[in-house]
């Protein structure tokens, strides 16, 4: 079945409309990217986490990056060390939102994204058509909506991103 996302929506979801979704927590980009930090945004985290500075870049950072100013978070499990799997239904959560990186922050979750397409594939059975709709049984699109309503219990999300 396919549905254009403005049609399903009741009035208030006005966000969905168009290219933009919220991030849906499906956790592609933190598998596949490895977020950069900054040497204040590293202190920023390692205060979060109450740890030395030194213990974050020693536990949590890659070491085949050569910056001295700048780090790479690493990768564990083949995702960001600081992503974690947030039940049965495969949502993620991040360890260190609050403080999450700019890379992070900077990120805007929408459907022309090939990182969020897949996560609806994933983990919804969920495509996006070449018009731009939404392509899927009635059950996967009302669970997905759902799942999106749901979502305005978590905190804000600056630009929309994880």
């Amino acid at each position: 079945m396919t549905e254009t996302i403005a049609g399903r929506l009741p009035h208030g979801d006005a966000a969905l409309i168009g290219q933009a979704i919220p991030c849906f927590r499906c956790g592609v980009c933190c598998r596949k990217y490895q977020a950069r930090l900054e040497l204040e945004e590293a202190e920023h985290i390692a205060a979060y986490l109450k740890i030395l500075l030194a213990d974050l870049v020693e536990k949590y950072t890659d070491h085949r990056w050569p910056g001295q100013s700048s780090y790479l978070l690493r990768h564990q499990d083949k995702a960001c060390i600081f992503l974690s799997i947030a039940g049965p239904d495969r949502r993620t959560d991040c360890l260190i939102h609050p403080v999450r990186p700019q890379c992070c922050r900077e990120w805007t979750a929408g459907l022309s994204q090939p990182e969020c397409r897949e996560g609806l594939a994933r983990d919804w059975h969920l495509a996006i058509t070449l018009a731009g709709e939404l392509s899927g049984t009635e059950a996967a699109l009302a669970s997905f909506y759902s799942f999106l309503k749901s979502l305005k219990k978590w905190p804000k999300q600056k630009n929309g991103g994880r």
